[in-house]
This record gives C-alpha cells, structure tokens and sequence, in this order.
C-alpha cells in the first residue's frame, strides 16, 4: 500500500491566511517539510489554509470553523495528521478578558484532539502598538498555552521567533507589513521556515524515539546528533516536557 500524505489543516484568522500579502506560510510550510523528508517512503504534504481576517476566537465563527473543517475531512475520509492553530491577535485588539481567550483557544484545540489529530498551537505574536496592557495580556495567553498540557499536544512560540520590537529596525520592514501587525510575503515565508523547524523537530524525535538509532543513521556524526536531542529531552528541558515527552531508553528495558 502507498503512503498516505501528510496532511495539515493550518488554521487562523488574517496571519495565517497570509493577508495582506495572499502569500499564506502555508506554502513555505510545505516546502520545507517536502525537502526535510524526501524519499521513496515519504508521500508528500497535503495542506488545508483555513483562515479568515478579522475573526475572532471567542466571539467570531472560529471555534464553528474548526469543526466544520474537521467534518469536512472526516466525510472525505482525509482526517489531518496536523492542526496549527494560531488566533487571539484580533481579541486582544477588541479587549476581550484573557480568560476567555483561553478558553476560546482550549475549545478550539479539542475538536483535533479527539480526533486523534496533533495540534501545534502558535503563541500570538509581536505587534508594533504597545498601548494599554495589550502586551501583558498577551503574555497571559502565551503562558497558558505554553503551559497547556494534553497527549498529542505541542506549541511554537511564534511571539520569539519573530520579533518586533527586538529586530534590528532596518530588518523590520523586510518581514512587517506598514501596519506593524501582519507581516509581508518575506515575513510569511520565515514564518512557514520557523514552523517547518518546530515540525520537523517533533517529528524526527519521535522516529528516533520510536527507532533504533543504528537503523536510521549510520554514520556517527548523526548518530550522535539523535542522541544528543534524546539525552536534551531525559535531562528535564523544560519546555520540552511541556509537551509531553517521556523518553525511555531501550538499553534500560533490557
């Protein structure tokens, strides 16, 4: 039987639907993970832009969006292996209580989750306006989403991976649209690189996780490579267990 694709729902509001540049990450995404996993066993990468400008997580159709997408996928017997979810931009802007961004956010990941799908949530990312306690707000909603833990769960801090106020100035105008919020084609590209790294990287512990080392990578250099990341994740990185790993060794089974 043939490999199925690798199929990835990437859904949002305006920043992942790639506006205003109509250049989604998605395409970036794809590329960098078709080049990662390239092979006669890798059947490529499948992927759904589920995103609207202007919605929001608690008060807008997002929640609605994610099931229908999801029973759409269901009915095409398509389900996604992947969902990334990045929302909570517009709320923030509309001053919605950062408990119910949350929560908003929670209700969101759950249709995959029960799925069995994985989920790789986006932390809300750096904007130029910093009036009134939007930035502290923010950080509440990235901490809880750090922090959120449930099997087949992950997280990307987008807000670190590419920053506003912590870019040299003459950088700024190459990845942020003039209104200091969406980002142009440049700047959605880095975004689908920085995710690809975040999915490769998940992706390739599990194999080595799940493999024998000597069987996927016979040279050294690369052996010891794999090891190093298993040894980072038993040595307690905690951002890594926040995700949920636990990691055994097979000579320890023995």
């Amino acid at each position: 039987m043939p490999r199925k694709p690798l199929r990835i729902l990437c859904f949002g509001n305006s920043l992942t639907a790639g506006f205003p540049a109509g250049q989604p990450y998605a395409i970036k995404l794809k590329e960098k993970l078709e080049k990662a996993f390239r092979g006669p066993d890798f059947a490529g990468v499948e992927y759904d832009v589920e995103g609207v400008p202007g919605d929001l997580v608690t008060r807008g159709s997002f929640i609605d969006r994610m099931q229908n997408a999801w029973r759409i996928a269901a009915k095409n017997k398509k389900p996604y292996d992947w969902t990334i979810v990045l929302g909570g931009t517009n709320d923030l802007g509309w001053n919605v209580p950062t408990d119910e961004i949350i929560t908003g956010l929670k209700r969101t990941w759950e249709t995959p989750l029960v799925r069995h799908g994985k989920v790789l949530a986006l932390t809300i990312p750096d904007t130029r306006a910093t009036y009134k306690d939007n930035p502290k707000r923010r950080d509440d909603v990235n901490t809880a989403i750090k922090q959120y833990k449930r099997q087949n769960f992950f997280y990307f801090d987008l807000y670190n991976a590419i920053p506003y106020h912590n870019m040299e100035p003459s950088d700024r105008p190459i990845y942020w649209n003039a209104d200091g919020v969406h980002f142009t084609a440049a700047g959605y590209d880095l975004m689908g690189e920085k995710i690809a790294e975040e999915l490769i990287r998940i992706m390739k512990l599990a194999e080595a996780q799940d493999t024998d080392i000597m069987s996927i990578a016979s040279d050294p250099r690369q052996r010891r490579a794999i090891e190093s990341m298993i040894f980072e994740e038993e040595r307690g990185d905690p951002r890594l267990l926040s995700q949920g790993y636990i990691v055994v060794r097979k000579k320890d089974l023995d």
